[in-house]
């Protein structure tokens, strides 16, 4: 029989965790050295416009999502020391990120984010990204939905079986056990690997690889989730591989007795 999870049970999840994001997306801002940046810190604010970026095109909050796609940009070409910083590009970051929380607030209560402050801001950002290319058009931003959601199809195809291996890549081990927890709340949880930081489990859940990336990424990064059908069933080699050794240590350890 068929399942299907409702994603909405989740929204909480996000508009929490994106709230933190973006308080310490602030914090960092009003931080930063203009003459000379912490690394650290331009990629943890990357990080959370990311985070926020791959949450909302989950959830399909478009607004959020395009406008967090526009940021997230910036701030990449801000760290690749590609842009440099200024007061006025702070205070359109800082000035994003009330948008930011505008939108969010909005979609907490149930209703769309105002248009015309995305058409603003959207403006603001796309000509910012002009000039620092110098006067050449940047690459079209208005995709950016589109591109998130083809992203997450591309690494997360449905399984028509119920069955999917889900891949956490260079995941700590805390957060390792915290999304085994998560995933077996969504299925039976078949098998599992770690290998090379990375884990691997099998889940047999009616759940699409979608609600699994959705759940994940209130956890960690999208790209650090990869969602696809388990064309193989689960390895059991550890049970198998315990009971010849087993049996190998019996006689060994008998032989003195006989002796």
């Amino acid at each position: 029989m068929s399942v299907d999870i409702d994603i909405t049970q989740f929204y909480q999840t996000f508009f929490e965790e994106a709230e933190e994001l973006l308080v310490e997306m602030e914090q960092l801002l009003l931080g930063l050295d203009l003459e000379s940046p912490d690394a650290e810190e331009l990629n943890a604010i990357f990080r959370a416009a990311h985070s926020i970026k791959g949450g909302a095109a989950t959830f399909g909050f478009a607004a959020l999502t395009e406008t967090t796609h526009l940021l997230e940009n910036l701030l990449d070409r801000t760290r690749r020391r590609e842009l440099a910083l200024s007061r006025t590009i702070i205070d359109t970051f800082l000035e994003t990120k009330d948008v930011l929380q505008d939108q969010l607030n909005a979609y907490r209560n149930g209703t769309e984010p105002d248009p015309e402050t995305l058409a603003r801001i959207c403006a603001v950002l796309q000509q910012l990204a002009l000039e620092a290319a110098g006067g050449t058009p940047a690459a079209a931003p208005a995709p950016a939905p589109v591109a998130a959601a083809a992203t997450v199809a591309a690494v997360a195809p449905a399984s028509a079986g119920g069955g999917l291996k889900v891949t956490l890549v260079k995941v700590s081990p805390s957060d390792q056990a915290l999304l085994r927890e998560e995933l077996a709340n969504l299925g039976e949880i078949t098998g599992q690997k770690e290998e090379g930081g990375d884990l691997t489990v099998w889940l047999s859940s009616q759940c699409s690889a979608d609600d699994i990336i959705a759940v994940c990424c209130f956890v960690v990064d999208g790209d650090q989730i990869v969602v696809e059908a388990a064309d193989a069933p689960a390895p059991a080699a550890a049970p198998a591989a315990a009971e010849p050794v087993a049996a190998a240590a019996a006689p060994a350890a008998a032989a003195p007795a006989q002796a």
